[in-house]
C-alpha cells in the first residue's frame, strides 16, 4: 500500500510528465522521462497509461510521446 508521500510524489511526476509533453515539440522518449525521473521505462509506461486515463490525448511514435490536446 503506498504511503501518502509515495502517492504525492508519483502525482508530481506525471504532472511534470504532461508539462514536458505539453512545451516539448517534438515526441519526447520513455527514456528520456525515466532518466529524469530515475525511474525504469516501465514505471513511464504506467504513468503514460494513468495520463491517457484521465482523458489527455498522449500517442506513442517510435520517437517517443507526443500529446496532442
Amino acid at each position: 500500500i503506498p504511503t501518502m508521500e509515495e502517492k504525492k510524489r508519483a502525482e508530481k511526476k506525471e504532472e511534470e510528465s504532461l508539462k514536458i509533453l505539453q512545451e516539448s515539440e517534438s515526441a519526447v522518449s520513455g527514456t528520456k522521462l525515466a532518466t529524469k525521473f530515475q525511474v525504469s521505462r516501465q514505471v513511464i509506461v504506467q504513468d503514460i497509461a494513468l495520463l491517457r486515463a484521465k482523458n489527455h490525448d498522449i500517442i506513442s511514435t517510435h520517437k517517443g510521446y507526443v500529446l496532442l490536446d
